[in-house]
């Protein structure tokens, strides 16, 4: 038998108050008249001394109510034996912040040493868990490791931190504290469970997340806060980049100061580039700049800030522009590159260079050797001796756009399509023109049009069209507009590998308004996209995230530290480094740069009580082990208690020797009277 609060018990000793007021008499209450008093003989008041007790039973049920109202305040409760046997030992987690933020002066270090005292400081019966965390959580020693073979654990562990370092991952302290949750097995049921918290705990570490759980009422979070010696910082991050390639305004910074900084003077330079591209200017503290990148005259790829103590976050990897060469074939005359009211004079001028793409526009009357990435067809009929070239063309891959200009054009869709009941007929000559309808922006090759800026048709005027039938009993062929009178405006087909686009319009001026509207560039270029040659510009990339990658192509990439890493088809790289990427597939090799997250910048420290807020127990690291020791013990025994709740039996006790006690009083009082 345990209590909760064993204090009470000594009200028991109030049963001394029943006792004496047993012991004293008092005189009789009632009078009694008599005409004479000279019968009667005077008694002599009995001793202090010789006065017994009496009604022993009704004392015993007022000292017994006096005594079971002592023991439900006290709170009693059974405790197993197995409980008591374990109660003394912990299940503790020691979990570890890698971080980038920790490369900051010697926290590494001291948060080692830290976990170090930790573990030696647990006795032989506890259990003991060791994992690091950055952007995920990593195990480094298990319960399950520590279970069968405690007595090897200083020597495991230490040898297993020497080999860990600090990473250059972001803080995602809720990932890893919903992650180490479970972490607690079967086998610390019935320990004290613990988690200390090792870490900087830096104002940009990520907590959100720990919103969506609910916290174990039996788990506790110790937080070792690691403070470095100042938290004067600069940090920078990559705002905007110029997606034309414009080098005089290339890439747009943007630098902050941390609050209540003693630093104000920064110097911002490429790379090895000379001292005069280089800026020299402040930024007050808690403030944050947007700026220009100074001048890049040695084509540098990594920018630096200078001027604070720690340099983690003083760098910034930007890759060089990488236009990636797009052939693209227009199957015509090449003479009518520069007649204005032809096809290709519009096609010509309406695929530019990007910072992405460069594309290179070939003109003729049959196919190129090399098999071009885009082949356009427009103003023209292909022999019928071509068909099959272009039919192979399409079902090998390829990306084939044609433009029905007349009734022969029938023929060579039945051959690429493989279905005889299409025909081609000129549209109604009585229509002044004709709009768009019935447009599916949603289609992959119309993604452009998804953007609700581009999604006006309204303007957009066909002066003649083709009437496109098709008896398609398989549903091969797919519109994806059509015009105002619902005849099909565009018609697409997977054929093969590749990818067959149908027009019944062209877009030059004969024909309608397209190629000088502002539909007609963004539909190019989200063919080519589809066609696997996005002009979009390249993502900016933090550590943790994958890079992109083509998910039918095998991949070699070399990381910052030359290491090389071979993908099969559909295999994911994560970066975990900061640095540029080299990317080689069978079609074309990239750069891509990597960064540090902006939030491991922000190094102003948080305090610990800022996860009570997430519903997280926090025992406070000033707290001796003595008294976190008796405050878990009397949190165990306060669950025990609140399950057993053997007060409520000891209540009900207490009414029934009370009502047995009143009951008893009055039979007393009553005979007590008749007796007088």
């Amino acid at each position: 038998m345990s209590w909760l609060f064993p204090i009470y018990l000594a009200g028991a000793a109030a049963i001394i108050a029943p006792i004496l007021l047993h012991l004293r008499r008092r005189p009789p209450q009632d009078r009694v008249e008599f005409s004479s008093l000279l019968f009667l003989d005077a008694s002599t008041p009995v001793p202090v001394s010789k006065r017994r007790l009496e009604n022993w039973l009704l004392l015993l049920l007022r000292c017994l109510a006096l005594i079971l109202l002592a023991l439900m305040f006290a709170r009693p409760f059974m405790q197993s034996e197995s409980a008591t046997a374990t109660s003394g030992d912990k299940a503790t987690l020691i979990l570890l912040d890698r971080s980038a933020s920790m490369r900051r002066d010697d926290l590494w270090k001291r948060g080692v040493a830290e976990a170090e005292r930790l573990f030696k400081e647990a006795k032989i019966t506890d259990r003991i868990a060791l994992a690091v965390f950055d952007g995920e959580l990593t195990p480094v020693w298990t319960f399950e490791e520590d279970r069968n073979t405690p007595a090897n654990r200083v020597v495991a562990l230490q040898s297993r931190l020497a080999e860990l370092a600090p990473s250059w991952g972001g803080t995602q302290l809720d990932r890893a504290l919903i992650a180490a949750v479970p972490s607690f097995d079967a086998s610390t049921a019935k320990l004290k469970k613990r988690i200390h918290l090792i870490t900087d705990l830096q104002e940009g570490t990520h907590l959100d997340a720990l919103r969506t759980i609910a916290w174990p009422a039996e788990l506790t979070l110790k937080v070792h806060r690691l403070d470095p010696v100042t938290n004067d910082n600069f940090s920078m991050a990559l705002a905007a980049r110029d997606e034309e390639g414009n080098a005089d305004a290339l890439i747009r910074i943007r630098l902050s100061n941390t609050r209540d900084s003693a630093l104000r003077d920064f110097t911002l330079a490429w790379e090895k580039g000379p001292q005069t591209d280089s800026i020299t200017a402040q930024i007050p503290p808690g403030a944050s700049r947007i700026l220009n990148a100074p001048p890049n005259s040695t084509n540098a790829t990594t920018l630096n800030l200078s001027g604070d103590k720690y340099d983690f976050d003083n760098r910034l990897f930007i890759a060089p522009p990488q236009p990636r060469a797009v052939r693209i074939h227009f199957l015509g005359d090449e003479a009518t590159r520069d007649e204005a009211a032809a096809p290709l004079y519009y096609l010509a001028r309406a695929l530019q260079p990007t910072a992405t793409l460069a594309p290179v526009l070939t003109a003729g009357k049959a196919l190129p050797v090399q098999k071009p990435d885009l082949l356009v067809i427009s103003g023209s009929t292909p022999a019928v001796g071509m068909h099959a070239s272009l039919r192979d063309f399409v079902s090998a891959g390829g990306f084939l756009v044609q433009v029905a200009t007349s009734k022969a054009d029938a023929a060579l869709l039945q051959t690429l399509t493989g279905i005889p009941g299409i025909t081609i007929k000129e549209g109604d000559a009585n229509d002044d023109y004709r709009m768009l309808a019935d447009v599916k922006v949603e289609h992959p090759l119309l993604r452009p049009f998804a953007d609700p800026k581009l999604r006006d048709f309204t303007k957009l005027r066909f002066w003649k069209h083709r009437d496109i039938e098709i008896k398609d009993a398989t549903n091969k062929l797919e519109t994806l507009a059509n015009f105002d009178n619902g005849q099909p405006a565009i018609v697409s087909a997977r054929i093969g590998k590749g990818t067959l686009i149908v027009l019944a319009s062209g877009w030059h001026p004969g024909d309608s308004q397209l190629a000088l509207s502002t539909k007609f560039v963004p539909l190019l270029y989200g063919w080519l996209a589809a066609a696997g040659f996005s002009h979009d510009p390249a993502a900016t990339l933090l550590v943790g995230e994958d890079l992109p990658l083509d998910a039918l192509s095998e991949h070699t990439i070399t990381d910052p530290e030359n290491k090389t890493h071979s993908l099969k088809a559909g295999e994911a790289f994560t970066a975990t480094q900061i640095g540029l990427y080299k990317v080689q597939s069978a079609s074309h090799t990239q750069i891509l740069a990597v960064n540090l997250s902006p939030d491991e910048g922000r190094v102003l420290p948080l305090a610990p009580e800022k996860l009570a807020e997430y519903g997280i127990k926090i025992s406070s690291g000033a707290d001796s082990a003595a008294g976190s020791e008796s405050t878990d013990e009397r949190l165990t025994a306060t669950d025990t208690e609140q399950r057993q709740q053997s007060w409520w039996y000891i209540l009900l006790m207490l009414l029934a020797v009370l009502l047995l006690e009143t009951w008893f009083a009055g039979r007393t009082r009553q005979t007590a009277l008749q007796t007088a």
